[in-house]
């Protein structure tokens, strides 16, 4: 026992050691990303060869302090929680990112903006009307109609190229992090199996361990893919959910043009049945996709969607893909999930319709997510991959596919579309917030030119020749003014009548900005049409022909009155004859009249302007069109003709219809409105991350102040045991010496 005071003693110094250089490291890394405290744990040491007895009791003599174990200070529960918020954040802050870049790209509010080209666009018409006879006026119309055109190219264009800076392959935003993803767990699988090597032989590895907590945290930042622990803590594997099958039929045939006719289509060759599960509980269908004659797979496209939509869904459906195969899936229907209740149901068409497309009649199901093993200390046995999607037509999104890690690269299944993290956010971004941003804009485009189109159409130029359309295009992006018009003015019509003093028509496309009735609308399919008396010429255009859904109800607006030789009558003036002057009839798809002719409700005493029905759609029809009651024997009639703006809304959720100007305002706010809710939630989330973060650092972080304490305490401690050791030293040499 005399040496034990020596040995207690020593034992203090190297504890005290250990501390200062734990310490010491700990103030190193105090910047270091990812680095986690160490604590040093202390315990009594005991000899065992220093025992004493009575013989009431027999023990052991404590022999000074040793090392128990040196441990990182972490939080499993916190460090999981840090780890989906950042995935949150993560999503949040890309997809409000995007939207803010979305509304730079509008440019608005601007003095040359959209809102002012529409402006300038609409004043000329209006400075036209009230001046018909200037011919300078009739080319600041046309000037200002190619002004606005390519503005809407312009902002068109710059949605493609952020497009393709976000999905573009194989430098685009998505690509890159689903290389980064796929090299970070090529490098968390070598430290993974590194750190677990050591710890198996009892080596140290506290900071491989390190290294791969802060890779768990970077790949949760881009994707929050699920982290299995083993019972103390460590990691055990990564997985991810995986769909092998998703609800999508797809065409055989790919059209090369997606806006050349397709001649096939055909009255008795044009209608689609089709139904959707969206895999959440919401089932539209079955309902009939009414196609007009030699439509363009755009417009089959178009009409797909808009039908789905009228018929209660939300979102889209169909899409062409790279190849111009028609798609149809559920991956883009509100609050779908893919799984085997999810369903695209193909119920068949009218003559080959189906061949027509390259559909085959039939049910395609998703199926319920499986959870693969992407990760273990195995090996690391699947790679992310991503299938580019194509938006030229419809919204076909970009995928994230599991594939072998393997010279083969089996594709094993698709991810969800509800994963988080930066690549959750930019493939919501790209498949979503970007499309309906660029489809909003395409929409509007064609809402002017369809309305402008039309009301030129109904006038007669000073040749006395029908008034030609002054645009063309199928979106924004080829939306423009028909350079025959510019070349030769006179192909336009100013007024109804020809004359030169008559801006009538002029002032019907002015009120299309500045008039206060409604005009467009979301949810409403608008025609400007030309009734002939009876007998004397045919509705123009030939057609007034809007596509329906059986079965819902439908609300029929008909603006206009006819001067007949001083008595104003309007569409629902019934004193001249039987029945309304204007009336409705329903044909079906092979263009047979479906019932009789319907009347407006009657007008009582001086007419209004505008008259309203409201009725079922009956079951077989495909379209309405208005026509002259050819009832009416008021012989001054006769030799008038009506001009109408009719506004039809299907469904009880039709949205009030404003007038361009209007609607102009609703786009920039709506948009704005999505820019501040995305900054709104990429603030809460972030603010939730920091708050998480600062209490995880409160525990694996190092705090300055307290190691210099603690490093002060180590230095005392080693001084006291090495003036100890001192002490022993001198009582042992003076033993000797004696």
């Amino acid at each position: 026992m005399g040496f034990d005071g020596l040995g207690i003693s020593t034992s203090g110094l190297l504890a005290a050691q250990a501390g200062l250089q734990v310490t010491s490291n700990n103030i190193a890394n105090a910047n270091t990303a990812g680095y986690t405290r160490r604590a040093i744990n202390f315990t009594e040491g005991i000899s065992g060869s220093s025992t004493f007895s009575t013989s009431q009791t027999k023990a052991r003599l404590l022999s000074g302090v040793q090392v128990a174990s040196i441990d990182r200070v972490r939080n499993g529960f916190l460090d999981n929680q840090v780890r989906q918020q950042s995935s949150t954040f993560n999503f949040d802050n890309m997809v409000a990112e995007i939207s803010v870049a979305m509304n730079d790209i509008l440019g608005e509010p601007s003095d040359s903006g959209l809102a002012a080209k529409l402006n300038k666009f609409f004043q000329a018409a209006s400075d036209f009307a009230a001046n018909p006879e200037l011919a300078t006026a009739k080319t600041v119309f046309i000037n200002a109609g190619d002004s606005l055109a390519k503005a809407f190219n312009q902002v068109d264009k710059s949605f493609d190229t952020f497009k393709d800076n976000i999905s573009g392959h194989p430098n685009g935003m998505i690509p890159s992090a689903v290389d980064e993803l796929n090299n970070k767990l090529e490098e968390l699988l070598a430290v993974h199996q590194q750190a677990l090597t050591n710890n198996n032989i009892g080596h140290r590895a506290e900071d491989l361990n390190d290294r791969r907590d802060l890779l768990l945290d970077e790949i949760s930042a881009i994707m929050d893919l699920k982290i299995e622990r083993r019972g103390n803590g460590e990691l055990s594997r990564l997985t991810v959910d995986i769909n092998a099958a998703e609800s999508r039929a797809i065409g055989t045939v790919g059209f090369l043009n997606s806006d050349s006719s397709i001649a096939a289509i055909t009255p008795g060759n044009n209608t689609l049945d089709l139904s959707i599960n969206n895999g959440n509980g919401t089932l539209v269908g079955p309902f009939t996709v009414n196609f007009d004659p030699s439509s363009s797979p755009r417009e089959v496209v178009d009409k797909i969607n808009n039908t789905f939509k009228a018929a209660g869904g939300e979102g889209e459906i169909a899409s062409l893909d790279g190849t111009g195969r028609l798609n149809i899936a559920t991956n883009l229907v509100a609050n779908s999930l893919n799984n085997v209740t999810s369903e695209v149901n193909i119920i068949g068409g009218s003559g080959a319709m189906l061949a027509t497309l390259g559909l085959v009649a039939g049910v395609t199901n998703g199926s319920d997510a499986t959870t693969e093993v992407l990760l273990d200390s195995k090996g690391l046995y699947f790679k992310l991959n991503v299938e580019e999607g194509a938006f030229d037509i419809g919204s076909n999104p970009n995928r994230l596919q599991l594939k072998t890690n393997d010279v083969l690269e089996t594709l094993v299944g698709t991810a969800d579309r509800g994963f988080g993290g930066e690549l959750g956010g930019l493939m919501h971004s790209a498949n979503e917030v970007v499309p309906n941003f660029q489809n909003t804009l395409s929409d509007f485009a064609m809402s002017i030119m369809d309305s402008v189109n039309k009301i030129l159409q109904l006038g007669t130029t000073t040749a006395g020749n029908q008034g030609a359309p002054l645009f063309i295009g199928t979106d924004a992006g080829n939306f423009a003014i028909d350079r025959t018009i510019a070349s030769n003015p006179g192909l336009m019509a100013q007024g109804k009548t020809g004359a030169v003093s008559d801006g009538s028509i002029m002032a019907q496309i002015a009120d299309l900005f500045f008039s206060a009735n409604n005009i467009v609308s979301d949810f409403s399919i608008n025609e400007e049409v030309y009734i002939d008396s009876p007998g004397v010429g045919p509705v123009i255009p030939v057609s007034s022909v809007i596509a329906l859904i059986p079965g819902q109800t439908i609300t029929i607006n008909a603006d206009g009155i006819i001067d007949d030789n001083g008595s104003a009558v309007n569409a629902g003036q019934n004193g001249f004859g039987t029945g309304s002057l204007v009336q409705i009839q329903y044909r079906d798809a092979n263009g047979a009249l479906i019932g009789g002719p319907i009347n407006f409700p009657a007008s009582a005493g001086a007419p209004e302007s505008r008259v309203s029905y409201t009725g079922v759609v009956p079951a077989g029809a495909a379209t309405v069109e208005f026509v002259m009651n050819t009832g009416f024997n008021d012989a001054n009639l006769t030799n008038n003709a009506g001009h109408f703006s009719v506004q039809v809304s299907q469904g009880s959720d039709a949205s009030t219809a404003t007038s361009f100007n209007n609607k102009i305002a609703d786009i920039v706010g709506d948009f704005g409105t999505q820019g501040s809710l995305a900054i709104s939630n990429a603030e809460n989330s972030g603010s939730l991350l920091q708050s998480l973060d600062d209490r995880r650092q409160s525990i694996m972080g190092v705090s300055v102040e307290e190691e210099a304490s603690m490093l002060i305490q180590m230095q005392n401690a080693f001084a006291a045991n090495a003036r100890v050791v001192s002490v022993w030293d001198e009582i042992y040499q003076t033993l000797i010496n004696m």
